[in-house]
Order: structure tokens, then sequence, then C-alpha cells
């Protein structure tokens, strides 16, 4: 597809936020002997157990089902023994810890040929149909439904992101050959950012193509959807992480399994930030500890500083993330802070004289600035939100679980990732992301 007024799209709405710590083009293989596997990282799922503790696993074995689908699957990344099932309240699965043997891959048996029945008995049988999610609602995908299309984001535009070129660079085959598969499912939207080296992405025929010019959240997967394809109630869209993509190519290629992915170890704590080759789960207590400079106390996040989870007592690589951020735990009283000029502090209303310092990467910490209070009536959300959508209204609607207002502002085109500009710049210091995730799950099961 040639570029065309039609498939390039400038987001004006948004903002980047420019943070130290950015992760250096090289990368070093990490080893550890623990993997910890949790159901959290695929939301709203019920899991059903399969495993028991001193049970022996290998690559692709099922450790928990669906209750809700037995067909979907989370199976080991790694072979070796269950060494902890750990539960928190009301016996609920918090996390599965297996003793890695040094098994990182196993064979799967490939079909003959590959049709959509094929694909997607593959996909359930080798434990990767988890790497396919839908809109609304982020769960993983139903594959009894048919979405109307299946998009890829190939460029990523939160803080410290990894870069997707660099990470693909030697797996264009494993990349093409994914999106092949993909195709036999649903159509396939390729998301690429405009002015960029696409190569990898550009020779693939048969999918539609996009480009993107803009700062954060231009690279989210719903600001993508909402400008190609907006989702109405009643309709579904799946996508797929890059990374997953290469996964489900190495697969259909070689009929090797494989959950080994390179993550992007970021922030302004860290010594020597640069990537890892490392498998899903695995234990980066360690790879933490040598890592960051002489700050005390910080704060591990599997993801970015928007929208990651904090990794307090787990510490392992989440089944999406593709980037651990570390920066540094506030919380102190500063003293006359706001009568100081702030030449090295970030704001969003230019309330600090950095602002005049233009490209200036800052040092941020998890310090709020403020507490939080009632809501603010400005129109402060819409500068960075670049959707058709009343965000304010919106969340006021999710506030109040009006599921039929919430319907009509919008509430099937968002997930709370969305919203996570709106929460930084918010003079309120709502929880945006929190409001319409509660909302989406209400809209759920209503």
């Amino acid at each position: 597809m040639r570029k065309n007024k039609t498939n390039i799209h400038n987001i004006t709405r948004g903002y980047d936020i420019l943070l130290k710590g950015e992760a250096a083009k090289r990368i070093s293989d990490y080893e550890c002997h623990n993997y910890c596997i949790s159901p959290d990282d695929f939301r709203w799922m019920t899991p059903q157990l399969l495993v028991e503790e001193g049970d022996t696993v290998q690559v692709g074995t099922p450790l928990f089902a669906d209750s809700n689908n037995a067909k979907i699957v989370v199976v080991a990344p790694v072979g070796g023994e269950i060494k902890s099932i750990v539960r928190g309240e009301k016996r609920r699965i918090e996390s599965i810890v297996i003793a890695g043997n040094g098994q990182k891959e196993a064979e799967i048996a490939l079909p003959e040929n590959f049709d959509k029945e094929n694909v997607k008995d593959l996909l359930l049988r080798s434990g990767l149909w988890t790497c396919i999610r839908q809109r609304p609602f982020s769960v993983i995908a139903n594959p009894d439904d048919t979405p109307k299309a299946i998009f890829v984001s190939c460029f990523d535009t939160t803080p410290l992101a990894p870069d997707l070129n660099f990470i693909l660079k030697d797996k264009k085959e494993e990349f093409h050959k994914g999106t092949e598969l993909l195709k036999l499912l649903a159509p396939v939207t390729l998301c690429m950012r405009q002015n960029a080296d696409n190569s990898i992405f550009e020779g693939i025929e048969g999918v539609e193509k996009h480009y993107f010019s803009g700062p954060h959240p231009a690279g989210n997967v719903g600001t993508q959807i909402h400008k190609i394809n907006p989702i109405n109630k009643g309709e579904i869209v799946w996508f797929v992480n890059p990374q997953d993509v290469v996964t489900i190519g190495k697969l259909a290629l070689y009929g090797k399994l494989s959950f080994e992915k390179t993550i992007a170890l970021t922030g302004p704590c860290v010594k020597e930030p640069h990537y890892f080759k490392m498998t899903y789960g695995a234990d980066i207590s360690g790879l933490i500890s040598n890592s960051l400079d002489t700050t005390p106390t910080v704060r591990v996040i599997s993801g970015n500083v928007l929208t990651g989870k904090h990794l307090a007592d787990h510490p392992s690589v989440r089944f999406y993330d593709s980037q651990i951020t570390v920066i540094a735990e506030g919380g102190e009283r500063e003293f006359i802070g706001w009568l100081l000029p702030g030449l090295k502090k970030w704001s969003f209303s230019h309330t600090f004289l950095a602002f005049l310092t233009k490209k200036h990467k800052y040092n941020f910490d998890t310090t709020l600035h403020g507490e939080a209070r009632n809501f603010v009536m400005t129109d402060i959300y819409e500068k960075v939100f670049p959707f058709d959508i009343i965000p304010l209204e919106l969340l006021k609607a999710c506030l109040i679980k009006d599921v039929k207002k919430m319907e009509d502002l919008g509430i099937y085109e968002v997930e709370d990732e969305d919203f996570a500009l709106c929460e930084v710049v918010c003079p309120a210091k709502t929880e945006c992301q929190k409001i319409i995730r509660e909302g989406l799950f209400t809209v759920k099961n209503s």
C-alpha cells in the first residue's frame, strides 16, 4: 500500500515525557534459576490450576486454564519443577514459581498446511493464544469470536520505550511468518512510525499499513484503532505485540516453542541501561541489584512509568511487557519547593523554568507533588487526549457506574492506558486509569 492522505495520521494532542535512562543499543544475556508466572498478567482471568507443587514441567506444559474457556491455557515458559504456588486472600493464586532446569525450547508438531482452524488449534495447543488480546477490555481474545481486524503497533512512544527496530532487526523472517498466520484469522493492520526506518515491516503483502507521527500516545494501539477503525458496541478488534508476532512466526517456521524475548532495562537509577535477552517470567532480582547506582530506595516497574506494574514481592518480567523501568522512591517534602525556580523540575503547566530548556530529560521519582482532591473542571485532559471523546465526562460516568452514559461517551473505544497522560497532568491527582478500568469491568459484567 502506498502512502496517501488516508493512511497517514498526525497526532497533535499528546505529550512526550522525557525521562533519563534510555537503553543503549547493546544486548546482554540474562540467566536465572527461578521463573514466576502470575495469572494477574492476564486481565480478569479466573485461573483453573493444572499443576501441583513438586510437579515436573516442560516448556509448553499447561500451568492453568481460563475457568471460563478451558481451551485457553497459560503454559510453562521453561522446563523444571514447580517450586511453589503462592496464594493470597481466599486462596487466590498469585504466582507459580518454577525452578528452571535449563530447558527453554520445545518442539511442537505443526499441521501439514495452515488454514484458519489449524492456526487456531496450533496457537491454543502451544499456549500462544494468550498473545492475542481483544479490544474492548484488553482481555485474552475468545477463539470463537470473529474480529473485524487485528492490529499490530510497530512502534512505541511511552517513556524510555524499547526500540522495536533494534529488537527485531534479525527477526524479519519470523515477523513476516507470524503476520502471515494472523492474516488467516482476520485482516491485519500494521501501524508504523512516519518517516522512520520501517524496512522490517514494509515488505509484508496483503496487510493494511498506516503511518503515525506526533507525541505519545501515537504509539498506543488504542489511539491507532480510534483513528483507523473505531470500535462500536458489539464490535471486536484483536491486537498483538510485535515480539509476540515473532514468537508465533518462530513456531510456524521451525516448530520451536520459545518464550525468549528482549527486554529493555531503563530508568534514571540504572547504571548502564541496555537490553537483555531473557525468558518471560525470569526472576530479575539479581539483575536489578547488579544494575543500580547509589540510589538507596527504588521502585522496580515491569513496563513503563505510565502504565507498568510495581514489582514489590516477586520481581519478574510480565507476559506482555518488553521493558523494565527503575526510578527512585519519592515522597519527601521539599522546603519552599514551589518558590524555587525549578531549573531541573518538570511541569506540564510551565510552573518551573525548566521548560525553557527544550528536550531536557528529567530524573523523575514517585513523588506526586500534591494530594488527591475533587475534580477540577478544566480542559487540561483534552490537551493530551487524542480521542474524539470527552474524557472528563466519561470519567464521571464511570464513577457513578452509569453504563448507558458510558456507552454513549465511547467506553468501548478506550482502555485505562489511554488515560495515563490524563492522570499525569491532572491537577486533582485523580487516578484516571483505575476509574476507567473499573468502569470497563462494570460494563463487561452488566
